[in-house]
């Protein structure tokens, strides 16, 4: 897994752009001011949100909350930022929901992230990982709604709700897992569950790609469900095998990449078919 940084050291500014000397007065380029590299050019519209804005954000919802900040993560050249916060049972409030899920124990964690090329709002995304044997699946949660149109500030109040609504996706979240883990996996779901995810047609004319990815997603399911049962939670802890990267390089809890992608739909098709069942 990719190595956390203690902070982020360096930031953005805001330079002019110029076309054969001209400067073009409704444009700013976004760069940064360790290596000059430009990572995007904005509308003067544009309101950035600085790493600096990021970490007091940061600070303020580890005063309100006593989370411990595990680091920080960029990618894409530096394009985006994630601050990773650490929930534990010491600083979980009371009445909700504990780190864990059935016998098996989990690491909760609060992702802040922001884009300085446009892509992305100011966003929040949760992370769970089953210490057993590391799955994990990210979820981003679109609770700021702060778009890069005005000066991002935040009030104590807005925070304390950002917090609050945080719980409270995480408490559905654990209702729906524990859920889960009574529900059998009836017959022909999991074929179904790989062709939703990897779909191509006919098997036939199947290019060799997917029918690997489907081959290796079948191996994961039954890893997984033959340590916790044929349920609807050793199926869903099947994709999260399969999609939870290893690598040394790999970036934690990044809620743009495949994975991420991957396990939202399973758990947006594997809602659907409990309800239905």
């Amino acid at each position: 897994m990719k190595e956390m940084k203690k902070t982020l050291d360096w930031d953005i500014e805001t330079i002019p752009v110029r076309v054969k000397e001209n400067v073009l007065t409704n444009w700013v380029a976004i760069s940064r001011n360790d290596t000059g590299a430009i990572l995007s050019v904005r509308s003067q519209k544009y309101k950035p949100f600085k790493n600096k804005d990021l970490h007091r954000l940061v600070e303020r919802i580890k005063s309100k909350t006593n989370y411990e900040l595990v680091g920080y993560q960029d990618f894409r050249k530096g394009r985006r930022v994630i601050a990773y916060l650490k929930l534990n049972s010491e600083n979980l409030p009371k009445g909700l929901s504990k780190l864990s899920i059935g016998k098996s124990e989990t690491n909760d964690f609060l992702l802040i992230g922001n884009a300085h090329d446009g892509s992305s709002a100011l966003f929040l995304a949760y992370t769970n990982v089953l210490l057993r044997c590391e799955n994990q699946f990210t979820l981003p949660m679109r609770l700021f709604g702060k778009e890069h149109r005005e000066s991002i500030h935040f009030t104590e109040d807005s925070i304390e709700k950002v917090i609050r609504d945080f719980h409270e996706e995480r408490e559905k979240i654990y209702e729906l897992m524990n859920g889960w883990r009574q529900q059998v996996v009836p017959e022909g779901l999991i074929d179904r569950l790989i062709c939703h995810l990897f779909p191509n047609g006919d098997f036939d004319k199947m290019p060799i790609e997917i029918r690997e990815k489907r081959a290796e997603l079948m191996r994961s399911i039954e890893l997984e469900t033959n340590e916790l049962g044929s349920n609807f939670w050793g199926l869903f802890n099947g994709v999260t095998h399969y999609t939870t990267p290893r690598s040394s390089g790999s970036l934690f809890g990044n809620p743009y990449s495949v994975s991420s992608r991957l396990n939202a739909k399973a758990i947006e098709f594997l809602t659907s078919e409990s309800h239905a069942a």
